[in-house]
């Protein structure tokens, strides 16, 4: 995966229906201001990118992430699944938001559209985002216009910035790890993703401020500025990239099971995620984003402390058994295959 390649899949997983629509850009970041606290965010998202592309390489993909965390990873799998769901609620209530007429078929019809390209993995989720990143970003850049940097209407959750940016790099953290073994470059690609969220950021939230109070109370404020046709098909293109990303977690578990099995576990995931939805999208991200942004802030710092601090704690006494002469008071490691082993001969005395 090259540096282009890799960054629009970080980009795809990133712009949802919250960010296209801009409703969750004004939730973190308000309208009075709002340049340095973005640029802070996506400066902490590409910290954050780093950390997860490098971890999944090293302990090879999301599974062997966890597995560092011994019997606390049955845990973070619960909770990763959790905000896959609450992500995939998301980005389904966006769906049925944009034709209400026509709700719940949106929705269903992205989930149809979902499990096609998750059957090839991360493999499918780059190839769906290379081809409607591009697409997504011209039309931001294109509704644009003249933006305006501060307007003083709406205020930001308290540390929205930062928030944010651990939103963002939870939900991705899965499909990062696993895609870190493919990704050639990714301080680079890192840095170019930063990048684009943040110009389209600007743009989206700049575009707002412009259009005034009316745009920020909305639903959806950035359809205030780049109303029609053409806004409907591209919050459509951005649910549906997030929409992959946060599924594939969910439908990475279910492999795991086997015939019937696997299927009948796929289809309680969707049921549940067509579910969760129904509380709408002004709800979920009012009141469930900003929880699985504290999520990730913990669970970043979670991972610098056990791949750094603990593994090398861990190691300094395991060597302390090479210089002691009584070996037997130094910390060992006793597991079950240890214990059936008994030596069944008579000792004999010496003379």
């Amino acid at each position: 995966m090259g540096v282009l390649r890799g960054a629009l899949f970080i980009v795809g997983g990133a712009i949802g229906a919250g960010f296209i629509t801009g409703a969750e850009l004004i939730r973190f970041f308000g309208s009075d201001g709002f340049l340095f606290p973005l640029l802070c965010s996506c400066i902490f998202f590409c910290a954050l990118l780093l950390l997860f592309l490098r971890l999944g390489k090293k302990h090879g993909g999301y599974a062997g992430v966890l597995s560092m965390f011994g019997r606390g990873a049955a845990l973070l799998r619960g909770c990763f699944l959790l905000s896959a769901f609450f992500s995939s609620a998301g980005m389904l209530a966006g769906l049925d938001a944009l034709l209400e007429g026509l709700s719940p078929l949106p929705s269903v019809l992205g989930l149809v559209v979902s499990c096609l390209f998750l059957r090839k993995g991360t493999d499918g989720i780059a190839g769906l985002n290379l081809f409607l990143v591009p697409l997504l970003l011209l039309f931001v850049f294109l509704h644009a216009g003249n933006i305006v940097l501060s307007y003083p209407s709406a205020r930001p959750i308290r540390w929205g910035w930062l928030l944010y940016a651990g939103m963002n790099a939870f939900l991705l953290a899965p499909v990062l790890m696993d895609a870190g073994a493919k990704m050639r470059h990714p301080l680079l690609s890192s840095f170019l993703a930063a990048g684009i969220v943040f110009a389209a950021g600007v743009c989206i939230l700049g575009s707002i401020c412009r259009e005034g109070a009316n745009a920020i109370g909305a639903e959806m404020p950035f359809l205030k500025v780049a109303a029609g046709s053409v806004f409907f098909l591209a919050v459509a293109c951005a649910i549906l990239t997030s929409l992959v990303s946060s599924l594939y977690i969910p439908f990475s578990a279910c492999n795991a099971l086997g015939g019937k099995k696997k299927i009948a576990a796929k289809a309680i995931v969707l049921l549940a995620a067509f579910l969760l939805s129904r509380i709408g999208l002004k709800g979920i991200v009012g009141g469930l984003y900003p929880l699985i942004g504290g999520a990730g802030l913990f669970f970043s710092a979670l991972c610098i402390f056990y791949d750094n601090l603990f593994k090398k704690h861990h190691e300094r006494v395991h060597s302390r058994r090479e210089d002691a002469e009584d070996k037997g008071r130094t910390h060992h490691e006793v597991k079950l295959e240890h214990l059936p082993a008994v030596h069944d001969e008579i000792a004999e005395p010496r003379p």
